[in-house]
This record gives C-alpha cells, structure tokens and sequence, in this order.
C-alpha cells in the first residue's frame, strides 16, 4: 500500500476523535493561558542564570585547585576584568593601647643651667674637686668658685634613634687648667631630665699630653644620630700656649653606652711642640777697670723637630739676678722679665743657632756653674710645650 494512503487513514481516525471528546473538553480561560505563559518564562530565565553561573565558577574552581599565584585568577573570556570584585572583611579593632611617643629631649641651655644633673666621674688623678654625681647647677655653672661651666650651645640630634632629639652639651672644669665632658641628656616619660651618657671625655692629668685628649672646643650634630666632636691633644695650664691640633671624631650610641665611630683615633707630629737641645761654652769671668767682672758665653740652640720651632724662640740664663745680661749677636734681651730672657726667631727643622751674650757682675763670681735653656712662645708671651723644657744645659763659670 502507499503511503500517502497510511497518512489518509491517521487524519480520519484522530478527525473521529476530536469530535467524540470535544464535548468533554472545556477552555481554561485567558487567565490560565497567562499563568502558564509566565511559568514557562519563570523556567527558561532560571536555567539561563544556572548555565551563566557554572560558565563563571567552573574557571574559579579550576584555579583553587590548582593553586593560587600572584596573577588571580583567570578572567572569563568576554567579561570585564573590573567585574571581579573581591571583598574583605573588616580587621577587628586592636586590643591594646597604641605605642607612646618618646619624651622629647631638646632642652634649653636655661634649662640644663638651672637644673640638677648628673655628672660622670672626673679622671682619676686630675683634681677631686671637680663636682660629680647629683650636680645642681645655677646660671650655668656648679661647684665652688663655680669651676663647673656649661660651654657653648646645646646640640640636639636623635642619638637613641627613638624619633626625639637629644640635647648634647660639653661641659668643663677649671681648678687649673680646664679638663672637659660631653654629655647627652634626656627627659623621661614624666619630663625629667636624664643623663643618657658620656660621648667623650679629656683624659685629665694622667701625663699622657700629646697622645690622648686633653681638650675639646666643640660639639656638632653628626648624621644619622651620630655626634662630632673637636678635640686636642694638650691641655693649657700655668700661662702655656694652646698647643693643640684640631682633630674632629665622631661617636655614636650603641644602645648602652657611646663609641668612637670615625674620625682619626690618634694625634700625629705637632708642628706646635718644640723638641730643642741646647749647649753652652765656658763662661770665663774677668775683672774690669772698674771693678766688676764681666764675661761672654756661647749660647748652641739645635732644632731636633721636622717643624721650624713655634713663634719666637726664649733662650734664658740661670746666673744671679744682680747680674747683667747683654746680647751682642742672635738674640734681642728682655730686661723686664726674670730670668731675664734673649728673645729670637724661628729656628727652622733640622736647623742650628748661636748666640753669644754677654754678661757683668757687680763683684767677682762666687757660683762656679749657670744654666741656659731654650723654650718658644707666642706673641703674648705664652710658652708652647717642648720636650726638653725640664733639662737646662749646664755650663761652668770661671774666673779669668
């Protein structure tokens, strides 16, 4: 049979059923329609938003499981990178009590010079009676005959590195001579002030001049904490010469106490030091016409330093002081100083020189030995240190 006639024979049969039940069968109505239209749209939405959903994490998941890196992860094709938002919950608020500030330790010149403060030891064997410990100072000063003096300003630098400056200061002392501290100071958390250390201090009279320090001038805020210092190598005392180099270190703290962190550590050859021999001739004493005795010596004076000696050169003569003592070649005579000095210039490194002077007593000599030595000084008189300054060369005196 064909099979367009199996199609006849279907549409006569389902024809014969639609008329037998449409009889039965009643209209749900345009409301029933409306409802079954939304449903239908209620579904396709869902599964739409189900398949957008699982295109979104399938990639998410597949980064968790393989492990984060510093990339993120991965973008889905198409969409904005800015689209992938991620949020953070709030840090709880902290428990504790947040760090204080340090104390600030800039403090007035007035301030230190009116307070109490403590002051490290002086160097044994320089003088006791410099003060120490609990110090109270008063304009600046402390001690009897106020020995103790605040010098120059305060500097202020952050020595402890807590983000407050420190006020350091030198102070010094001058029972004779002056030996000298500098100190840092601080406040603590009520306002008081503290001595946080001692940056560096003279040696004091230890007989060490010209290897150690034995005067500082000045302070200066260094970097990163750090403080420089100007110090010298000789102490002036009983009208000496400032003999001194300049030499500037620096020093810094370690937590619990200062040390040296540059800078030269030792003084090398001063050109202020005199380093002389000197000898002298027979000195032969002959009767006058008058009758007083006079006579001439031969002063040799040799430059041991490689400096050319400081300032002027002091030749002196140890005879009596009714004697009278005359130049006649080298040197210009004093007459208003005892022992009465023969005044010359600079003798130069490595160098000699003579001076012959000449010399009468009112009556025939009774001593049989004088002494001659030779110094420097400047031009208010001040000596300069030298190494042989102690040991005047001998020479005899001898009647004609």
């Amino acid at each position: 049979m064909p099979d367009f006639d199996n199609d006849d024979l279907l549409t006569s049969a389902f024809a014969d059923f639609r008329s037998e039940v449409s009889a039965y069968v009643k209209p749900a109505g345009s409301a029933v329609a409306r409802a079954t239209v939304q449903h239908r749209h209620k579904v396709r939405t869902i599964a739409a938003s189900t398949i957008a959903a699982l295109a979104i994490a399938t990639p998410v998941v597949a980064y968790a499981a393989a492990g984060s890196d510093s990339n993120g992860p991965p973008v889905t094709p198409g969409a904005s990178v800015s689209a992938v938002e991620t949020t953070t919950s709030p840090a709880a608020p902290a428990t504790g009590s947040p760090t204080a500030s340090a104390p600030d330790g800039r403090i007035s010149k007035t301030d230190l010079g009116n307070a109490t403060l403590t002051v490290p030891s002086w160097p044994k064997g320089f003088d006791d009676g410099c003060p120490k410990g609990s110090v109270k100072f008063s304009g600046g000063k402390a001690g009897s005959n106020a020995i103790l003096k605040l010098q120059g300003d305060p500097v202020y630098v952050d020595v402890d590195h807590d983000g407050a400056q420190e006020t350091v200061m030198l102070l010094s002392c001058s029972p004779q001579g002056d030996d000298y501290k500098v100190l840092a100071f601080d406040r603590d958390a009520g306002g008081k002030i503290v001595t946080l250390g001692q940056v560096v201090a003279s040696a004091g009279n230890t007989g060490k001049q010209g290897t150690d320090i034995e005067t500082i001038w000045q302070v200066q805020a260094g970097d990163d904490g750090q403080v420089k210092v100007d110090v010298g190598e000789y102490r002036p005392c009983c009208e000496m010469a400032q003999a001194s180099q300049h030499q500037w270190r620096t020093y810094g703290w370690n937590g619990t106490a200062f040390t040296q962190t540059g800078g030269p550590t030792a003084f090398g050859p001063n050109p202020n030091i005199t380093d002389v021999t000197v000898t002298a001739d027979k000195l032969t004493m002959t009767a006058t016409g008058s009758g007083t005795w006079a006579g001439t010596v031969k002063v040799t004076v040799h430059n041991n330093a490689q400096f050319a000696t400081p300032g002027k050169l002091r030749i002196a003569l140890g005879v009596p002081d009714t004697w009278t003592i005359q130049a006649i070649s080298g040197c210009t005579i004093q007459q208003n100083e005892l022992p009465v000095p023969c005044l010359s210039g600079s003798i130069p490194a490595g160098g000699s020189k003579v001076f012959t002077i000449k010399v009468t007593a009112p009556a025939a000599p009774q001593q049989t030995e004088g002494s001659v030595w030779a110094t420097a000084q400047d031009d208010k008189g001040a000596g300069y240190p030298g190494r042989n300054d102690a040991a005047p060369a001998k020479f005899q005196i001898v009647q004609g």
